[in-house]
C-alpha cells in the first residue's frame, strides 16, 4: 500500500485560548486550495482512492496540544 500525503493549506482560525466546552465553528474556504483538487474517489478500478482529511490542532493557554483528524468528502456539481 502506497500513501501520499500533501498539506494543501494552513489556517489559524482563532486568536486566544478556548474555554472548556466551547464550540468553535470552522468554515473551510476552498478558494485558496489549488485548482487541481479532485473530488473524493473510492476504489477507482480497484486500483486507487482519493481521500481528504482535515487535521485540527488546538493549543490551549498552557501550550498543550490536542489533535483531531476528520475525513471530509468533496464532490462537484454536474456542469451544464
Amino acid at each position: 500500500i502506497f500513501t501520499e500525503t500533501q498539506t494543501l493549506i494552513k489556517y489559524e482560525i482563532m486568536d486566544g485560548a478556548p474555554v472548556k466546552d466551547e464550540t468553535i465553528p470552522v468554515r473551510l474556504c476552498l478558494g485558496g486550495i489549488p485548482a487541481d483538487l479532485t473530488p473524493t474517489y473510492t476504489a477507482v478500478n480497484n486500483r486507487f482512492s482519493v481521500r481528504y482529511f482535515l487535521n485540527l490542532v488546538l493549543v490551549d493557554e498552557e501550550d498543550r496540544r490536542y489533535f483531531k483528524q476528520q475525513e471530509i468528502i468533496l464532490w462537484r456539481k454536474e456542469l451544464g
